[in-house]
């Protein structure tokens, strides 16, 4: 069976032979055909052109010609894709503020291109400015697409990026998944070409940043997202980026000096670098330097020597747990220890250095906006094309009227229109857009901002220079969907899949999450269809000493038969390899489980490897351990049997969501009506 993939989301529907059923009509009325209308659901008309389109689009065959078991599959999840999205907007999911963000979030980065430019505007160094009162912290998973690729690469590229996406949202964890999904190298774990060791991959995780730190489209993605949120996927030079921001707080500097003590994991096993960083910790708090402490205890080797001191550090320049701490700590103020994936750490901040006023630090930023991506080029001349293509007229001599009434208060930003000011002639037009003269001395007086007095006449010059380049563009852009109806296509489908997933969401993976209830009934109707295969029941013994598992092999035989329980044969453990009752807990581990083959590997290797000589109570040396002493005892082996709920959990829900699925569909069935117009499908080749 050929699978679809619906632009903006991948749904799994399950059919169960909809076609002409429920409210459905099939349709040979000559209104429908004559104005080739191939589908009418739920009041929408869907053109004969469009649907093919739609269908090319998504379809995974490569033939030309079109399959019509094809077609009459796409044709039913067609139909529940827009009854979907009726229920959607009856539902008013298309008014909400986050949908109408997104949406518009995406239309700004489909239509730049079309546009080619990006203004240095005060808008984008007031935005800029505003971002760096806010630190983020996010992790990422990027998918990549070639600098050559075709449109379908992209919505390939799309398209497993909302996969991805899915995953996340139904549960799994942000940084496994990145390590197997991200084709960013920094994500997985990898090997280093010049010292041949291991690096551990970050999961996908990038620390704390602000403003101009990252490319503009992921930081403005990531800015307009709530600490917990999944974002859709965000289109950067570099591809797909699917992110999850971690958390957003306000700034609390611009740079800082702290000091800190790191104990390492390389140095150090896990428990001693906790036990080593407690007692510094407590021997601070006892009244120890700093100093003192960093030098004997540290493992910093560029700051020890110097009291552990970092001097102009910054947000990116310190590893997100450092950030985690200092943003909630007063100068001079000790933190707990805290743990990273490096070792333990504590921090005692110095000084903060607050952020620049934005007088301060305008220059610099747009400085940096001229040399970002964010400031495209040839905005001029886009804007001259426009002004041919729209029949751009204007009446540049009315602008003495504005000069006229200008004053030097203009350059302190306190100058106002004159009441008695409305003079509505038409300054400029392009295309069915008008612009007054009393409309440009408004946006002067709305945008006026303190500045070096200069010639009134100049400044009015250069303003309406500003306004016309702005009006021009903004003009082109509202034409853009009627000038490319692909690119119309394009925006109209990913609104649409906005809602088509906040609709399922809705109705079906949010139900399925609450109604506890319904699982439950559903699981006890389908339960024996989860089972268990064979499993053995197994204990795992693991002893850290002297390397003679026949000595703990020897111990185990002995507790079968005697039938200590656990914690006495852990105790006769302990006395026979000379490790004291505290050291023990440490030392000496046991687990007992229910094991398919593939679960443990060292089950896997003592038990599974051959089955044909158990017997219950054997114990078997693990021979591939040698740094530790390992045996299983083998209890029994343990029939197929249902798994309980708890335990098919994951796999009961899923099946429950298709199963609200279907019932979801059937009663969008009911609810709407289609029609289908016969002669216009059938004439679809």
């Amino acid at each position: 069976m050929k699978k679809f993939l619906f632009f903006c989301f991948v749904i799994s529907v399950q059919l169960s032979g909809f076609a002409q059923s429920g409210k459905g009509l099939s349709s040979k009325s000559s209104e429908a055909c004559a104005k080739d209308v191939v589908l009418e659901v739920a009041g929408e008309k869907i053109l004969k052109d469009d649907f093919v389109r739609m269908f090319k689009k998504n379809s995974m065959s490569k033939d030309s010609l079109i399959s019509r078991s094809e077609l009459d599959e796409y044709l039913e999840l067609f139909i529940n894709y827009k009854m979907k999205l009726a229920q959607a907007r009856e539902f008013g999911l298309d008014t909400l503020k986050s949908y109408i963000d997104e949406t518009n979030q995406y239309r700004q980065q489909l239509v730049a291109p079309y546009l080619n430019d990006a203004t240095v505007s005060r808008q984008l160094v007031e935005e800029a400015y505003e971002r760096e009162k806010e630190i983020v912290a996010a992790s990422h998973i990027l998918i990549s697409i070639p600098a050559n690729a075709t449109p379908k690469d992209t919505l390939a590229a799309y398209n497993k990026a909302l996969k991805i996406r899915e995953r996340i949202l139904k549960g799994e964890d942000f940084e496994t998944v990145a390590k197997e999904m991200s084709d960013d190298p920094s994500a997985k774990d990898r090997i280093d070409e010049k010292t041949n060791g291991k690096i551990k991959g970050n999961g996908g995780k990038l620390g704390y940043f602000t403003s101009m730190n990252m490319i503009y489209p992921f930081e403005t993605a990531c800015y307009s997202m709530k600490a917990g949120d999944v974002s859709m996927p965000v289109r950067t030079r570099f591809g797909y980026h699917i992110i999850k921001l971690t958390d957003r707080t306000p700034a609390f500097c611009s740079s800082m000096d702290i000091k800190h003590i790191w104990v390492s994991f390389d140095k150090h096993s896990e428990s001693e670098a906790e036990e080593t960083i407690t007692k510094v910790w407590q021997e601070l708090r006892d009244g120890a330097k700093f100093d003192t402490m960093a030098l004997l205890y540290s493992d910093d080797k560029y700051s020890s020597a110097n009291g552990g001191i970092l001097k102009n550090q910054t947000i990116t320049s310190l590893p997100e747990s450092y950030i985690c701490q200092l943003k909630n700590l007063q100068p001079l103020e000790l933190s707990k220890p805290f743990k990273s994936d490096i070792g333990w750490h504590i921090v005692l901040p110095l000084t903060y250095k607050p952020l620049p006023s934005f007088e301060q630090q305008k220059a610099a930023i747009e400085e940096r906006i001229a040399k970002d991506e964010r400031s495209f080029k040839t905005i001029e001349s886009f804007a001259e094309k426009s002004k041919q293509e729209y029949g751009f007229k204007e009446q540049k001599d009315l602008l003495s009227n504005v000069v006229k009434i200008m004053t030097d208060s203009v350059f302190f930003a306190t100058w106002q229109v004159p009441e008695s000011f409305d003079n509505t002639e038409e300054l400029f037009r392009i295309g069915d857009y008008s612009y007054t003269v009393l409309d440009f001395a408004k946006e002067i007086e709305a945008n006026q901002k303190k500045q070096t007095p200069e010639y009134i006449p100049e400044f009015v010059e250069k303003a309406y220079s500003d306004v016309v380049l702005e009006q021009v563009v903004r003009y082109a852009d509202s034409k853009l969907e009627e000038k490319y109806p692909e690119l119309k296509a394009t925006i109209d489908e990913f609104r649409d899949g906005v809602l088509i997933f906040a609709i399922t969401d809705k109705m079906v993976w949010n139900k399925s999450i609450a109604d506890t209830a319904g699982l439950a009934a559903f699981y006890e109707q389908n339960k024996a269809k989860y089972l268990w295969d064979t499993r053995v029941s197994a204990t795992l013994w693991s002893v850290e000493g002297e390397h003679n598992p026949q000595k703990l092999a020897k111990i185990l035989k002995k507790a079968t038969k005697k039938h200590w329980d656990n914690e006495k044969t852990k105790a006769k453990i302990a006395k026979a390899f000379k490790i004291d009752q505290e050291a023990a807990d440490k030392r000496i581990t046991y687990r007992w489980g229910k094991f398919e083959n593939g679960d443990n590997q060292i089950v896997n290797r003592t038990i599974w490897c051959d089955t044909s000589s158990l017997k219950s109570n054997n114990v078997i040396i693990d021979s591939v351990s040698t740094k530790r002493n390992i045996a299983v005892v083998f209890h029994q082996f343990v029939p197929e049997e249902i798994k309980t709920l708890d335990e098919c959990k994951g796999m009961a829900t899923s099946d429950f969501q298709s199963y609200l699925e279907k019932q979801w569909i059937r009663d969008l069935r009911n609810k709407y009506e289609y029609k289908v117009c016969q002669e216009v499908y059938d004439s679809i080749k």
